[in-house]
């Protein structure tokens, strides 16, 4: 274990398997921000996995460069983005070091208001995720994971707001009931 990494959460070793399977592992598990010593936990309710450049709608395909080159870094790194140039997106990085994958957290419910929030613009807002966290780490002092996995049913769908390799099934969401 680390020397920031929490003794419940997952440690860096987690983010180092497919992105696929990492992708729908979160599903269940609390994100924890850290900010100016107050720590919000959001449950993650959805997720899509995006891979290396053989797959049309990662970033590694079609702007593998610039903060996209991240995404080969070694597993555990935070990669943001700006959605349209104004909604930063929040990233982990996945798999083996030199293979670009990860993950991108769509939709939570924050612990304490109840409050779901989907689509990954309005979830950084939500969490006060922005631009200067790409390239951290998790687990560390800004981000962890629980290790602890709330047992939910999870659908696997079609990545949305593509217009590439939309037929990949690597989208997963919580059912309505949580």
């Amino acid at each position: 274990m680390s020397l920031s990494q929490r003794a419940d959460e997952v440690g860096q070793a987690f983010f180092g398997r497919p992105v696929e399977v990492v992708a729908r592992d979160l599903i269940g598990r609390s994100l924890r921000v850290s900010r100016s010593g107050t720590d919000v936990r959001a449950l993650i309710v959805e997720t899509e996995a995006y891979g290396d450049a053989t797959d049309l709608a990662s970033h590694a395909a079609f702007r593998p460069g610039g903060r996209a080159a991240l995404m080969a870094e070694a597993a555990g790194h935070v990669y943001v983005y700006s959605a349209y140039g104004m909604y930063p997106c929040f990233n982990i990085v996945t798999g083996p070091t030199g293979v670009a994958s990860a993950v991108l957290l769509r939709g939570v419910w924050r612990d304490g208001d109840e409050l779901a929030v989907f689509g990954p613009g309005r979830t950084t807002r939500l969490l006060g995720i922005d631009g200067d966290d790409h390239g951290t780490r998790i687990p560390g002092e800004r981000f962890g994971v629980t290790a602890d996995r709330r047992e939910l049913d999870v659908t696997a769908t079609s990545r949305i707001g593509i217009s590439r390799a939309e037929e990949t099934l690597w989208r997963f969401i919580a059912a309505p009931e949580i």
